[in-house]
């Protein structure tokens, strides 16, 4: 089932990704009358296709791209009445602003659905911590207390959840900042505010995909006392194959009492692949069952226990804990804005990391991991879903308007090239650069599926 959902969550997020990539040259040479003959969504094998006017409407079947193909002499014969819309014979300008639309067109995209993302609204856990990790960076700024703080501010950026924490983190990290610093608030009642600057990210390695950047620098999240008691049931879990059904309640696991969420995640992660034996009550009447538990690799790559099993949320339970940020049209736009603007540029600077040898290659990801986080984003919600079809669609539009003959932006520096000596650059020079663009593409994918290899094996 997770394989079925990686395969449709990968043939949807490309799909609509292609799509509106291939849709930006199409309407932009419409709008300069140039001839369009084939819009395709995909290569190869035509599995649909359908003629609308002038243009054949097709989908292939390898969905890993697609083309627009003009009327151009390069490409073979034009007949005479279509030459003055042949894409060779257009200026210079009006080539590379057909070229330049598709990524362009991907980088409005995923700003305007990041501002949806803001209007519809995030909901996400506050960032209560307690008690710091001693020996990190954080017990050592802070005050020694036993009480709880919300972090409120990141590098004087408000953060409302852990995820924008870990977000802010990330940035700092891909900027070589060498300490940030922290507001938060205290939550006891006198409700003290503490800034608290030059926290040092010395322990935090940008390299390791497996560390975990809050536990390194010392949060220690609060933890959220829930009743144990099951929800969804993931098919042909542990839990399943047991019988558990929604809404049972757990309350000892080989005799160890569980008194709330945290503990049954606790006990079940230390007992990968044993049969353990669970008191559980439903409706009113106490059962017993046993249970063989499965395995699976942490954050950490630690091998812990798993039952299979989600929470069953309260709102009621929940509501101290949440936070939810939503926005106006404007305000969404704006926000939607900067946070393409920060992921674009983070973007390029790993790029240049990259390149100098400043952090692995082993960041690059390919389809296989696209497929899966789709197959998880379909899974997890719309926001989710969302929140990886705006990342994807920026790093499209990134990558095609990389200065690599065969990609946009090769064609787009020969055009530049034409602008400034008065003349095309020569058909010889184009041939060698596609090659060595066309190996440099193969290589990297072939890197890309290595990684995705090695992170499926836990290589």
């Amino acid at each position: 089932m997770t394989f079925l959902w990686s395969v449709l969550g990968f043939i949807l997020v490309i799909g609509i990704l292609v799509t509106i990539h291939e849709w930006g040259h199409y309407q932009v040479a419409r709008w300069f009358n140039i001839k369009v003959l084939k819009f395709s969504i995909g290569f190869g094998k035509t599995i649909w296709s359908k003629q609308n006017g002038e243009t054949e409407f097709q989908i292939a079947a390898i969905p890993l791209g697609g083309y627009v193909k003009f009327v151009d002499e390069a490409e073979g014969p034009v007949a005479p009445q279509d030459l003055d819309r042949a894409f060779n014979r257009q200026s210079v300008y009006k080539r590379f602003a057909v070229v330049a639309a598709g990524p362009l067109v991907n980088l409005i995209f995923a700003w305007l659905v990041f501002s949806v993302i803001y209007m519809i609204g995030i909901t996400g856990l506050k960032p209560i911590f307690e008690h710091p990790t001693e020996s990190t960076a954080l017990y050592e700024a802070m005050p020694k207390t036993e009480q709880a703080w919300l972090v409120l501010e990141i590098d004087e950026k408000p953060v409302t959840t852990w995820r924008s924490v870990h977000e802010s983190l990330l940035k700092a990290l891909v900027d070589s900042q060498q300490t940030i610093s922290l507001k938060v608030e205290g939550l006891n009642q006198s409700h003290e505010t503490l800034l608290l600057k030059n926290v040092s990210l010395k322990d935090l390695d940008l390299n390791n995909q497996k560390q975990n950047w809050l536990k390194a620098l010392g949060f220690n999240p609060v933890a959220i006392s829930v009743p144990a008691v099951v929800g969804s049931i993931s098919e042909g879990s542990p839990a399943e194959l047991a019988g558990l059904q929604e809404g049972d309640i757990i309350l000892s696991i080989d005799g160890i009492q569980i008194d709330d969420w945290r503990d049954l995640v606790k006990t079940v992660a230390a007992k990968p692949n044993q049969q353990v034996s669970f008191v559980l009550k439903r409706n009113g009447v106490e059962l017993i069952k046993t249970v063989g538990l499965s395995q699976r690799k942490n954050s950490m790559g630690e091998t812990v226990g798993q039952l299979g099993v989600g929470l069953k949320q309260s709102p009621e339970d929940m509501k101290p804990y949440l936070s939810t940020s939503q926005y106006g049209i404007i305000d969404s736009l704006i926000l939607g804005y900067e946070k393409s603007l920060d992921l674009f540029d983070m973007s390029l600077v790993m790029l240049k990391k990259m390149l100098f040898g400043e952090v692995g290659v082993e960041n690059l990801s390919g389809p296989v991991s696209i497929a899966q986080f789709s197959g998880q984003a379909l899974q997890t919600g719309l926001i989710s879903f969302l929140g990886l079809l705006g990342l994807l669609s920026l790093s499209l539009g990134i990558l095609n308007l990389l200065p690599i003959p065969v990609l946009d932006g090769g064609h787009l520096l020969y055009y530049m090239i034409e602008m400034v000596k008065g003349s095309p650059v020569k058909e010889s020079t184009m041939i060698i650069g596609q090659k060595i663009g066309l190996l440099l593409i193969i290589g990297l994918t072939i890197l890309a599926l290595t990684n995705d290899i090695l992170r499926i094996t836990d290589g």
